[in-house]
């Protein structure tokens, strides 16, 4: 299994930061296996440097492989990784390679120790800055040189090997008094046996169990999606049928209300036309009425009856 399955894959340490396992660097066999013999060649620049760095994390951390493959096959595939990603022009051997990579891990070791040195101290106003301007001082002073690799303790400061502050506070080593024959020794020395030991990176059996387990949560993941997909869709499918239904029934009563209006209109149209005719039957009474044979006052009221209504008869 490839490491990159894994999400630790290293070549982006020489853009950025990455939190992952870290283990010591193995030393090479007694005879190291060399590509070609040569000379002495021309010193590292710090863009070998980070390359070298991020090669080594990415096979000696690898989870499947990285803990289970030889020194050889190790640094075999250190070296093909540099020669792939490099982009200069000098040849190296897998032998300039490792000690180029002991140089780093001794230095980075011991500013290591002393930036643990200075961190212990807690020193109140200091800034992370500050602390390490002192570290680098001190080690100075310690190895009669200056640090550096500090590009390649910005690759793996954030390494479980480098974080120092988690390991002061949860080591709680206790150091003898200095007798009076022997020269007091800075606390470096303990701090260097809390940086040295590290917790390995997680074995082939638990980065597979690990692997199985997480796509058990995904496949896990991926039906809930589904099942809140279905559970949606049946949502939107009752909310498409409630506007049906309301739609209809919207239809229906304005249907109704039409037609009990339509009623309403012929119910008055009827009875507009009985009274109508109710009154052209009075009309017609009285038009056929013989006033011969009444008073002088019904005479003249039926009379002026009947002009009125031959007059409205002449307006219609």
């Amino acid at each position: 299994m490839d490491s990159q399955d894994q999400g630790m894959y290293y070549t982006n340490l020489l853009h950025g930061n990455s939190i992952v396992s870290l283990e010591d660097s193995p030393l090479l066999p007694t005879n190291p296996i060399s590509v070609k013999k040569s000379t002495r060649g021309v010193n590292f620049i710090p863009e070998e440097d980070k390359l070298l760095v991020s090669a080594w994390l990415n096979h000696s951390l690898d989870a499947i492989q990285g803990t289970d493959q030889k020194y050889s096959q190790l640094w075999e595939k250190i070296f093909e990784y540099f020669q792939q990603h490099k982009e200069t022009t000098i040849e190296r051997t897998i032998k300039s390679l490792s000690n180029r990579w002991s140089c780093i891990q001794k230095a980075t070791n011991s500013f290591c120790s002393c930036l643990a040195q200075v961190e212990r101290l807690n020193q109140s106003g200091m800034t992370e800055q500050d602390k390490f301007d002192k570290a680098k001082i001190m080690y100075q002073s310690e190895e009669k040189c200056n640090f550096l690799f500090e590009h390649c303790w910005n690759l793996l400061k954030d390494q479980p090997k480098w974080i120092l502050r988690d390991a002061a506070k949860q080591r709680k080593t206790m150091v003898s008094p200095p007798t009076p024959t022997t020269t007091p020794s800075p606390t470096r020395n303990v701090i260097e046996d809390e940086v040295v030991e590290l917790d390995r990176p997680m074995g082939k059996k638990v980065a597979v169990k690990k692997r199985k387990a997480e796509g058990k949560q995904a496949e896990e993941i991926i039906q809930l999606r589904k099942m809140k997909f279905t559970l949606l869709e049946e949502a939107q499918a009752q909310e498409k049928e409630y506007f049906r239904l309301k739609t209809e029934k919207m239809e229906y009563e304005k249907k109704a209300e039409d037609e009990r209006l339509r009623l309403l209109s012929e119910k008055l149209r009827i009875e507009a036309e009985k009274t109508e005719l109710a009154k052209k039957e009075a009309d017609q009474r009285i038009m056929m009425m013989d006033v011969s044979g009444m008073t002088e006052i019904q005479r003249l009221y039926f009379e002026e009856l009947q002009r009125e209504i031959v007059m409205r008869r002449d307006h219609a």
